[in-house]
């Protein structure tokens, strides 16, 4: 037996050890503990970058500012190998804001290592941040109601065009900062799309563009419900010559005829309108019902070979025919 176990035999039996062992419990443990801060703040550092800081804010209060920050952090441990494996996903830093912070129009100052909730690796002390200081800026958030305007993108053919426009539902409840608030006076959707096939009426699901200013919207999206209708327009022709059909009695000739030339107005698809010259109208009376020589009226009638195409109105709608015997009108 070395003189090592004999002092530790001694001790057993003096009851060295068991006496008081609870005191001396104690100061080992704060020993230990007093040699583990030692062994941190004479340990090796290393600078983890960009660990994002994360702002908390009540249900009353909006950060004007980004709602995350990044902050490098100085950080001490034992083992330059320990410090190479740590990355800013090893760390989590929360600034929790109350309404007390809240400071109508004036910046708020929080100092990181004070104000924010960390939490790091076992064995790992943060020294420092940089910057050490976060300035935010914060709002009270307000609520309000707005109208949902439809906005469009793309054109349809020439020949139609988008009509009425319901939105279900028409209005949206906005929230936000109590600054920007009062310059919203609407919302829009995002944009709908024509294009030259886009000929019936549909229905389509579109999302609700969200202001700017950290605006949120209530419902995220509505049914826009589309009507599309075909373009109809309206043109005047002047001077249509009158043609006469028929004949009159045995004997009898048209004499005399007063107008001979009328106006037309037609309408129907505008693409189509816009291309006619007035040679597709022809325009003519009927005399075959005329049995006596004479002064008679008779309707003009109107004829036109083209699809999507009417007469409205003929100016004048009668002229005054004189029939009998003697030369022909020219």
């Amino acid at each position: 037996m070395n003189d090592g176990q004999k002092i530790i035999r001694r001790s057993l039996k003096s009851g060295m050890i068991s006496r008081d062992y609870l005191r001396k419990l104690i100061a080992v443990c704060f020993a230990l503990l007093v040699w583990w801060k030692i062994s941190i703040q004479i340990g090796v550092e290393e600078i983890i970058r960009n660990v994002p800081v994360n702002i908390v804010t009540s249900e009353l209060t909006v950060n004007l500012d980004e709602s995350v920050k990044y902050v490098d952090i100085t950080v001490r441990g034992r083992s330059q190998k320990r410090l190479n494996t740590l990355s800013p996903s090893d760390f989590k830093i929360q600034l929790e804001v109350g309404d007390n912070a809240y400071a109508p129009t004036k910046p708020v100052t929080f100092k990181i290592t004070q104000s924010a909730s960390i939490s790091k690796p076992l064995g790992i002390n943060i020294t420092k941040t940089n910057p050490e200081i976060l300035v935010l800026h914060f709002d009270r958030i307000a609520t309000k109601e707005v109208p949902v305007i439809a906005r469009f993108t793309g054109t349809t053919s020439e020949d139609y065009a988008c009509g009425e426009v319901k939105l279900v539902p028409d209005k949206a409840v906005i929230s936000g900062p109590e600054s920007v608030m009062n310059s919203i006076l609407r919302v829009q959707t995002e944009p709908i799309f024509l294009d030259r096939r886009t000929t019936e009426d549909f229905e389509y699901i579109v999302k609700i563009t969200e202001p700017h200013g950290k605006v949120s919207v209530v419902p995220p999206k509505a049914l826009a419900q589309v009507e599309i209708y075909k373009k109809f327009d309206t043109r005047t022709f002047s001077g249509i010559p009158v043609y006469v059909l028929g004949t009159a009695s045995p004997g009898k000739t048209v004499k005399k005829m007063a107008p001979q030339n009328v106006d037309i107005t037609i309408g129907g698809v505008k693409s189509t309108l816009e291309v006619m010259n007035g040679s597709e109208l022809s325009a003519f009376i009927d005399i075959t019902s005329v049995k006596e020589p004479g002064l008679s009226k008779a309707k003009v009638q109107c004829f036109i070979n083209l699809p999507n195409i009417k007469v409205n109105t003929v100016t004048p709608s009668e002229i005054e025919v004189e029939t009998g015997a003697g030369a022909v009108i020219k």
